[in-house]
């Protein structure tokens, strides 16, 4: 039975019900002091970050009484100093054991008064910890002797390994730790800091949800800045913890893409210091992260990978209509491709497209490479490096380029003419019956034919007359990258690394080359800053 449990925010809001709670905040946030304000009055467990699970050889042999009271002391000693490490371990396996024994005496003496009266053993809070082990750890059994935890290991391929709980690995005493917390508390509301500490993400998942399902009496709040973790508990209301305006609740939409769900809550999470994002193409290690993170290196932005220019559209459009990042500005920047032009200006503010092709067409520019040749004392020939470009693409690679160019155009042409066609209310067989002239291109707004005679026109006059920016537009960077690296007498690695470095002076000091750069890439580029003076 799940207890529905009220817990109000300072600024009023109100978190009824009983699904959990994730307050989530980067580190600096102030997330663990800010959430301990909202659970004055509550029965309220605190789990912190810093627990020490270390188990000793030899745990303490006491009473029920004196391991509950001693477990106590400890617990709200580091309730009251969460910064510090916890040394409560000890005494709540001792607690635990002195339970368990309390409860088979009593049966004990039971069934010899009355055998059939007796019942059945109660389930105490051990039993509950070694049900949850035997769930996470197969292969692995938890028991106890000799007043202490000990741990079997049999799988089919190795022989039976028997270890105590003082050898345990730190994933397993955490598990062992935070199983025996939560049956050991009183429903109301527990509190953990960093539950994702020591685990592997999906083990993270698999433990809260079995503790989740275990205690329904209890309502969970997390306190971490795990993204992944934080996503597990779709189920939850979210808070973010901002170090000067605190806590505030926000909706994320259950049906969002994880991917998406993810780039919203870091970017909401980040919010406190920047007043922007820009949303990029590729992954956290790509080349697009690296060049974004540099060029907008100040603190009022935040640049956030997240894959294809698709990916970056959606995550603008979901930031700017959820509320979720309330005074950050959804931005978003993406490779030109082979993207129509009418697929460009139909982007929505604040989506910039690249006016190269590609990323990597950036380094090629003719501004880059004059800055990069100067800064090394190289001469550059602008001519000859202009009729290289040209030179390195082939007849068979101007004919893709061609269709390429053409097919971009023709998809989303010929997508709308079937998705006008789903709609229409009629028969399959009037529908089949229409087929013809629905594909005739007489009927059409649009020439394929004249299409590809233009994309033919384009590409052909940007190779054979066109200027370097012109090429940059029409051929992918990737193939030109080491054309300018070889310009600057240097290996494609060496070059790409001196101008990002260089763009990020917190790296390296290298003024006014610097400055150089960025008024090369000025004009490509969206402003560095939100004030373009700091």
């Amino acid at each position: 039975m799940s207890t529905d449990i009220t817990i109000t925010l300072p600024d009023g809001t109100l978190l009824e019900g009983s699904e959990p709670i994730v307050i989530v905040g980067p580190n600096g946030s102030g997330k663990t002091r800010q959430s301990r304000s909202i659970f004055t009055g509550l029965p309220m467990e605190f789990v912190n970050a810093l627990r020490n699970t270390r188990v000793a050889p030899e745990l303490p042999i006491m009473g029920f009484d004196s391991a509950r009271s001693q477990f106590f002391q400890q617990k709200n000693q580091a309730r009251n100093n969460f910064w510090d490490l916890t040394s409560e371990f000890d005494f709540m396996l001792s607690q635990l054991v002195a339970q368990s024994s309390m409860a088979a005496m009593a049966f004990t003496s039971r069934y010899r008064e009355n055998p059939e009266s007796a019942g059945s053993p109660p389930e105490t809070p051990l039993e509950k910890v070694q049900d949850l082990w035997a769930r996470i750890y197969p292969g692995r059994k938890l028991e106890w002797r000799e007043w202490k935890p000990f741990v079997s290991s049999v799988t089919q391929s190795t022989d039976p390994v028997e270890y105590s709980a003082y050898h345990m690995s730190d994933g397993e005493k955490a598990a062992l730790y935070l199983a025996s917390r939560v049956f050991l508390a009183d429903p109301g509301v527990i509190v953990v800091d960093e539950p994702e500490t020591h685990f592997h993400s999906l083990l993270a998942v698999r433990i809260w949800n079995e503790l989740e399902d275990a205690r329904r009496d209890i309502r969970f709040v997390y306190v971490t800045h795990d993204l992944t973790f934080a996503l597990s508990r779709r189920s939850a209301r979210y808070v973010i913890a901002n170090p000067t305006n605190g806590l505030r609740a926000i909706d994320l939409d259950d049906n969002l893409p994880d991917d998406v769900a993810a780039a919203l809550l870091g970017s909401a999470s980040l919010s406190f210091y920047a007043s922007r994002i820009f949303f990029c193409e590729g992954g956290e290690s790509s080349f697009d992260s690296r060049v974004y993170k540099a060029w907008f290196n100040g603190l009022d932005t935040v640049v956030k990978p997240v894959g294809s220019s698709q990916m970056v559209l959606r995550c603008v459009d979901a930031l700017r209509t959820s509320g979720v990042a309330q005074a950050l500005e959804s931005n978003g920047i993406i490779d030109s491709d082979y993207h129509p032009d009418n697929f460009k200006t139909s982007l929505p503010a604040g989506v910039h497209v690249l006016a190269v092709h590609e990323i990597e067409s950036l380094f090629c520019l003719s501004g880059v490479l004059r800055t990069v040749c100067d800064h090394l004392r190289r001469n550059f020939d602008e001519p000859n490096y202009l009729n290289q470009l040209r030179a390195s693409v082939s007849e068979s690679q101007r004919h893709q380029l061609i269709i390429q160019r053409w097919k971009a155009q023709l998809e989303p042409r010929l997508a709308g003419i079937v998705s006008d066609v789903s709609k229409r209310n009629m028969s399959i067989d009037k529908l089949a019956s229409e087929v013809p002239s629905i594909f005739d291109e007489a009927n059409w707004s649009f020439s394929p034919k004249e299409i590809l005679e233009s994309e033919k026109e384009f590409v052909e006059s940007a190779l054979v007359t066109g200027t370097i920016e012109q090429v940059l537009l029409v051929v992918p960077g990737k193939q030109l990258l080491p054309i300018a690296a070889r310009e600057a007498g240097m290996n494609v690695a060496a070059y790409t690394d001196l101008i990002i470095n260089s763009l990020d002076v917190k790296s390296i000091n290298l003024t006014t080359f610097s400055e150089e750069l960025v008024k090369a890439l000025g004009s490509f580029l969206p402003q560095r800053r939100v004030n373009q003076n700091s």
